[in-house]
């Protein structure tokens, strides 16, 4: 079972279209499970609620062979976390899905890091989906040297201030 869940705080009908075509075109044969939030598009092609209780969205995310999702930092350290691949679209400012294209360079960053696989597009998405199957997500690894470093920089500068 794929989960796709687009957040709870903005609706996300792109994403919820893309996907419900994807599905009506063959591009995905495995069951899907979605929380698509308050969008205006209801699915045709696959099971969806519009919230799911903290425990129940765990469970599903437990669950999931693969996720689906907007380009959200929870959503993506999650699947990191379970070790689950990841396909995101990023919510963009041009079609009103959010304020700025933060969710862009998010995407591009654990992209680039090879954690994430991004579809911008619906052909974008189409290719992603086939290769999601496949797809082994990078281990993400916190570089604490660099964040002693930055903390140590930090407190030295406050020091200053009120030495």
């Amino acid at each position: 079972m794929i989960f796709l869940t687009v957040g709870t705080l903005y609706p996300f009908d792109r994403l919820v279209e893309v996907v419900d075509q994807a599905v009506e075109k063959g591009y995905v044969q495995d069951k899907i499970f979605a929380q698509i939030g308050n969008t205006v598009i209801k699915p045709r092609n696959f099971q969806y609620v519009v919230s799911l209780e903290m425990d129940a969205y765990e469970r599903r995310f437990r669950e999931a062979s693969a996720i689906i999702s907007h380009a959200g930092m929870g959503t993506i350290t999650t699947a990191l976390r379970h070790k689950k691949p990841i396909l995101v679209m990023p919510r963009e400012k041009k079609y009103g899905e959010i304020i700025n294209d933060h969710q862009i360079h998010t995407a591009e960053a654990f992209a680039k890091k090879g954690h994430v696989q991004v579809a911008r597009t619906p052909a974008d998405f189409e290719v992603k989906i086939i290769e999601l199957k496949s797809f082994v997500p990078t281990e993400r690894r916190c570089n604490t040297e660099a964040i002693v470093g930055f903390i140590r920089q930090y407190l030295g500068s406050v020091e200053k201030c009120i030495g």
